[in-house]
């Protein structure tokens, strides 16, 4: 290996503050970090972090587990140049020296490359007693693998920069190189950079691949382009799939399974009811794979039994059905027994990035999917959810079906896209989300996706446009308390052009750094929507009078465009803030009270909610809460449900699979919590919340005055 003369090239930022996070995560607690206690904090802090990177370089090459690359390193005094050793299969040996920079410009100069060449003799020369104590554990691996004649020595040079080596430095480490030549090529290094050590951290973190056997009685074979079988497969082994990985199953899936639908209770039916006729109504199931090693038991021959010994499998159809299959064989196994399914398996190999991607979209295209179930082909946003893990260790949620995070632990794509949006410069994917977040996911030119997604947004920009939005739309619930009537509704129907004002009058050019005051502008955000609002509420009255319809006012592009720009000028030019009057009335047509909506009813008919919407249940007043916690802590999924539309019964509790009212759950959560003192009466809707936000009786109550207000 030969080096550059070329300077270190600065680790971006973002990659510093990622690997950082990562080895901390990763190592801390497993490092031995005894010697460094009278070090300063800051001196132990970098010590820890140069060991930590010694750590990954021996699971970069080695493949052990955190714990024994941790144990591996000798770093500390009477080191002698050498920071970890791993011996591997009797004679290979990698010896590590690693460096960490604050700075990311960590270099590898001529002193260090002489000590490291001097450490190596004294191992070579059996001198274990000149090192430290964590040597100690290794010197007998070491003394056989110096007497093999099949010796190869590594050393591994590990540094958070990119290719600091200069020709002076490269010049010493090819002539220890060269010196060893006599022996046979038993000496070598190599250079592990930034790049490098961020790639092994982001593996550490990514889930195991999922292998499972798929066996066929009969089957069909094609080779050309990849290749494929086809044939049925037995329910049962299906069930047994879902049993071993769970929801890894469908990684490469454009949604996971969206629990308790009708379609789903058709599925489970059918096995209950009719299961030798379950292979005739049903699609079948397309598994994608790296490798497929076929195995027959018998004859190679379709009409005989074949085994196909799959890796890295992802069911990219189906998901829906395979879910069912494993809850039927919960309850009626005896008769799943009797079912079958239609099971394609391809091999894609190295092709698997290029083609998996269209498979699944395009054997999507005719079930029941929507615009925002095929942006989970784009590996943006793979890409996102790993930039959170790793930049800020929470969770990123992208495929439908996915239960969205406590919003201190992380966020949905549809929360990115709404923050994203009201973040731009002009309002008019605001306007597009006011209308149907569904437009957000449309693509090509001037789709609203490629316009938010397209440059992969940082998590750090996303996360902190999620959290400014969301702390507006708290001070928001504030003021709407203390306005009435149309004041109150501009609040209510203007929030997210509020939200774009608000993010109009941020300072937000450091936003992608990880030293952004995120917590000084959620300081001001509060006071900040207060003057947003008081000036919308009064210029909305100025521009297009006192009766006019807010609802078609906050979905119009120009109106909200014209809107922005003068309001922005009036918060801007710090004019006094409007004084709206205390009694602030809605138009004399309006005043007529609002009939209490019939919830379920006015949902199912609005087609409001799509089959599988989940839903949580959140208590509505402290007595309640305290009566419930403790039970509904002890399994998640007490508190969730997802919707049908059924008049009737519309939640599907995901405790126990089974349809309730919404009341009827309440009720039901009530008893099993053993809450003595629940009243009699309950407003169920108003207690099963979406996205966080509004519950089912406001979005009733929402959609039926928008309807009034344009009729």
């Amino acid at each position: 290996m030969s080096g550059t003369g070329r300077g270190p090239v600065r680790t971006t930022p973002l990659e510093l503050h990622q690997i950082r996070t990562a080895l901390t995560q990763a190592y801390r607690g497993l490092i031995d970090e005894s010697d460094l206690q009278r070090n300063s904090e800051q001196e132990r802090e970098r010590a820890f972090l140069s060991r930590a990177v010694a750590a990954t370089a021996i699971r970069r090459v080695t493949g052990w587990e955190p714990k024994a690359c941790a144990e591996a390193v000798i770093d500390g005094s009477d080191d002698n140049g050498i920071d970890a050793v791993a011996v591997t299969d009797g004679a290979q040996v990698r010896l590590v020296q690693a460096k960490w920079s604050d700075k990311g410009t960590a270099g590898f100069h001529t002193d260090a490359a002489r000590a490291f060449i001097d450490g190596l003799r004294l191992l070579e020369q059996r001198q274990f007693d000149a090192f430290n104590n964590k040597l100690q554990p290794f010197t007998a691996l070491l003394d056989s693998a110096m007497g093999d004649t099949n010796l190869k020595i590594t050393l591994i040079i590990a540094v958070v920069g990119s290719d600091p080596l200069s020709s002076h430095t490269t010049t010493i480490l090819d002539r220890a190189v060269e010196d060893h030549h006599g022996h046979g090529p038993m000496l070598a290094y190599q250079l592990m950079g930034t790049g490098e050590l961020l790639r092994q951290l982001r593996e550490d973190r990514t889930p195991d691949p999922v292998n499972v056997t798929v066996r066929m009685p009969k089957w069909v074979q094609r080779d050309i382009p990849f290749p494929a079988y086809q044939g049925s497969v037995a329910a049962r082994d299906i069930a047994a799939w879902y049993e071993d990985h769970g929801a890894r199953l469908f990684s490469q899936n454009i949604r996971q399974s969206l629990g308790r639908t009708r379609i789903n209770s058709g599925i489970e039916k059918t096995l209950k009811d009719e299961p030798e006729n379950f292979w005739y109504f049903n699609n079948g199931i397309t598994i994608l794979c790296d490798r497929m090693e076929p195995y027959y038991p018998d004859r190679r021959r379709p009409d005989h039994p074949v085994e196909l010994r799959l890796t890295h499998v992802s069911v990219v159809n189906g998901a829906q059905t395979v879910t069912s299959i494993h809850k039927a064989m919960q309850v009626t196994p005896d008769t799943v027994e009797d079912a079958d399914v239609m099971v394609r398996v391809i091999s894609l190999g190295d092709e698997r990035t290029e083609y998996a991607a269209r498979i699944t979209e395009t054997t999507n295209t005719q079930n029941d999917v929507s615009r925002r179930d095929f942006i989970a082909l784009d590996e943006t946003q793979a890409l996102i959810r790993e930039d959170f893990d790793l930049t800020l260790g929470k969770t990123y949620v992208y495929k439908r079906g996915e239960a969205d995070p406590a919003p201190e632990s992380g966020c949905s794509v549809v929360h990115a896209a709404v923050a994203l949006a009201c973040a731009r410069r002009t309002p008019e994917l605001t306007v597009r989300a006011k209308r149907d977040t569904d437009l957000l996911w449309e693509r090509g030119d001037g789709g609203a996706y490629s316009r938010l997604f397209g440059e992969a947004p940082s998590a750090f920009r996303i996360w902190r446009c999620v959290q400014i939005q969301w702390e507006v739309g708290k001070a928001l619930d504030v003021l709407r308390k203390r306005l009435r009537g149309r004041a109150q509704d501009t609040a209510q129907r203007g929030d997210l052009l509020i939200t774009h004002l608000v993010f109009q009058l941020l300072d937000l050019a450091d936003i992608d750094e990880p030293g952004y005051a995120l917590d000084s502008v959620l300081e001001s955000v509060p006071k900040l929507t207060e003057s947003v609002l008081s000036w919308l509420i009064y210029r909305v009255d100025e521009e297009y009078g006192p009766t006019s319809f807010l609802t078609s006012t906050f979905t119009n592009e120009t109106r909200c465009r014209e809107l922005a720009r003068i309001v922005a000028q009036d918060v801007g030019g710090r004019a006094s803030v409007p004084q709206l009057a205390d009694d602030y009335q809605p138009p004399a047509q309006q005043k007529r009270r609002r009939r209490r909506p019939n919830v379920v009813p006015t949902l199912v008919n609005a087609g409001i909610l799509a089959e599988g919407t989940p839903l949580v249940y959140v208590p509505y007043n402290a007595p309640e809460t305290r009566a419930t916690k403790e039970w509904l802590a002890a399994d998640e999924r007490r508190s969730q449900a997802r919707w049908q539309n059924d008049r009737t019964k519309p939640l599907i509790w995901s405790y126990d699979g089974k349809a309730y009212s919404a009341s009827g759950l309440v009720t039901h959560i009530w008893e099993l919590a053993g809450w003595e003192e629940a009243p009699v009466a309950v407003q169920g809707p108003a207690r099963w919340v979406l996205d966080g936000k509004r519950n089912l009786w406001e979005l009733a109550k929402e959609w039926l005055a928008a309807q009034e207000e344009e009729g």
